[in-house]
């Protein structure tokens, strides 16, 4: 998800100027400056908590912790870099180029097989098969 809590940055934009026409000049900036303190609260309380989940947790409580947070920033690194259709197609094609460089090589000693002569086009029942059909003979024999 891009933005915060699924909110992209041109919504954020859109709220922003919504906000700025409908509270004017003196209150947006009075809006964001309580939004600020808001945060910063969240922030310091949320850093309360962790710091209290780790002294009840102990040393190895907060070594746990720290091995949970350093997998989850690992796995949000893996989900940014690598999308599954880029892994698909990457794959599709490494497969298609083995294919091609099997092919020959798994039957280096065979022979190679004779072509089958070319059969020749079936000639037209009558004048209107052979209209209809123009689009599938050969460029020569068209009418």
């Amino acid at each position: 998800m891009d933005g915060i809590f699924g909110v992209g940055i041109t919504e954020m934009i859109i709220i922003a100027l919504v906000l700025f026409v409908v509270g004017g000049p003196e209150n947006t900036a009075k809006w964001a400056r309580q939004a600020g303190r808001v945060v910063r609260q969240l922030r310091e309380m949320w850093a309360e908590f962790m710091k209290d989940i780790e002294s009840e947790l102990g040393p190895e409580g907060k070594e746990l912790m720290d091995v949970t947070r350093e997998l989850g920033q690992g796995a949000a690194d893996l989900r940014r870099s690598t999308s599954p259709r880029r892994l698909l197609s990457e794959s599709a094609r490494a497969m298609d180029a083995l294919a091609r460089d099997e092919a020959p090589a798994a039957r280096p000693s065979a022979p190679p097989a004779a072509e089958p002569p070319a059969a020749e086009p079936p000639a037209p029942d009558d004048a209107e098969a052979a209209t209809r059909y123009r689009a599938w003979q050969p460029p020569g024999e068209q009418l």
